[in-house]
């Protein structure tokens, strides 16, 4: 019944007129749209297949000196590796530290070597090693790469970059990657014998994929900061999400957050939200995603908050209260419309349901905001002067 009522009150929103700010910028001459007989069907998008997934075969990693441990060049039959990538100076590896320790506690004894990789060079590695905090906590290998030798072998053929990363390698063949906050599960059933790889070797092909696609249209997007030329984006964009229809959403959104932001477009934008707010009525993350863009990226100039706050709460409604990201974002629908109170409450909700630690730490952050700062609109970022580095940022995507 309530996702029925979202996509009745959403369905309203087509009614609603471009708002006073986003009508001013028509009339400065921002470009219309072609008339509905011209639009052509999207191009295909041509997709670039990862090498390295579940399942496939990898050489082991030419690494160049191990810093701690005996050194390895090759796979030891029936042995487990698991490749570590890290950087002595990144903050997430050292908050996921005692993570990948406690794995190494759990599982080396159970015939899984562990090697931890950075690109950085071997005196700041061994410097690094050498503090008694560090000794005492990291007794497996360490490997100094400088080249990169590991990373082309293994991260590259991901398409992704995340880090810290895991990489669980046997008889040359790739069992698994992943987070250490994600281990624990594929850990156990590759020590049990259980594991299969070919089971999860779609869901990870189809990431790296999404990557890929992502990279491409960050990077088009900083040319057209550039040149200008963003129906190159645009149909790029629109090639991704018909020739990946599962995956749409994710592009249709970062479309529509390039429109009302570094493209300068509010008319148009605005209109292909609202025609996205009717297509994924029932989609709360979409929802979310699409009033978060709206409120909170610093590209915008122009913000519909009327759109915006409707789609909150429709998203909140399509989460019968319970869930924390829509009430946190409807929240923040409050706040920019001017209204403390509802902001705060709903802060105070978005708190209460969450379970992430860090997660929650943010909303704290921003409760005490909205206790002492002005309620208004979150303010767009100076544009940055001709010549100036472009913005590699995705809007439409919904932080984690």
């Amino acid at each position: 019944m309530g996702s029925m009522r979202s996509a009745v009150a959403l369905a309203a929103l087509v009614l609603i007129a471009l708002p006073a700010p986003v009508a001013e910028a028509q009339r400065q001459g921002a470009p219309s749209q072609p008339p509905a007989g011209q639009v052509k069907k999207p191009r295909r998008y041509n997709i670039q297949q990862p090498s390295i997934f579940p399942g496939a075969p990898v050489a082991f990693p030419d690494l160049a000196v191990f810093v701690q441990g005996e050194k390895r060049t090759k796979y030891e039959a029936g042995r487990v590796y698991v490749i570590e990538f890290f950087s002595t100076t990144c903050s997430h590896c050292e908050e996921a530290a005692p993570i990948v320790e406690s794995l190494v506690a759990q599982y080396a004894p159970r015939g899984f070597e562990f090697i931890s990789v950075t690109t950085e060079e071997e005196a700041k590695v061994r410097e690094w090693l050498a503090k008694p905090e560090v000794a005492e906590l990291v007794k497996h290998s360490v490997a100094s790469d400088p080249d990169q030798s590991a990373l082309k072998t293994l991260q590259f053929g991901t398409f992704q970059n995340l880090n810290p990363r895991f990489f669980v390698l046997q008889d040359g063949k790739v069992l698994w990657f992943g987070h250490p906050d994600i281990a624990a599960e594929p850990f156990a059933k590759i020590a049990a014998g259980s594991w299969n790889p070919e089971s999860v070797r779609a869901e990870f092909v189809m990431n790296s994929v999404i990557a890929k696609a992502k990279d491409q249209t960050n990077k088009l997007v900083a040319d057209c900061e550039k040149d200008g030329k963003w129906e190159d984006a645009f149909e790029l964009f629109d090639a991704i999400a018909y020739t990946i229809p599962e995956k749409a959403s994710t592009f249709e959104l970062q479309k529509f957050g390039t429109m009302i932001g570094p493209a300068r477009m509010p008319v148009e934008g605005y209109r292909y939200g609202r025609e996205l707010a009717i297509k994924y009525a029932t989609d709360i993350a979409s929802l979310r995603t699409l009033a978060r863009t709206t409120l909170a990226v610093t590209t915008v100039e122009v913000r519909d908050l009327d759109l915006a706050f409707a789609v909150a709460r429709a998203a909140d409604q399509l989460g019968k209260g319970q869930d924390a990201r829509a009430a946190e974002v409807l929240a923040l629908a409050y706040f920019s419309r001017g209204d403390r109170a509802n902001a705060i409450a709903n802060q105070e909700r978005a708190i209460s349901l969450q379970t992430d630690v860090k997660l929650r730490a943010k909303y704290e952050s921003q409760l005490a905001k909205y206790r002492t700062d002005e309620p208004k609109p979150v303010p767009a970022a100076p544009r940055k002067p001709a010549g100036a580095a472009p913005s590699l940022t995705s809007p439409g995507v919904e932080p984690q």
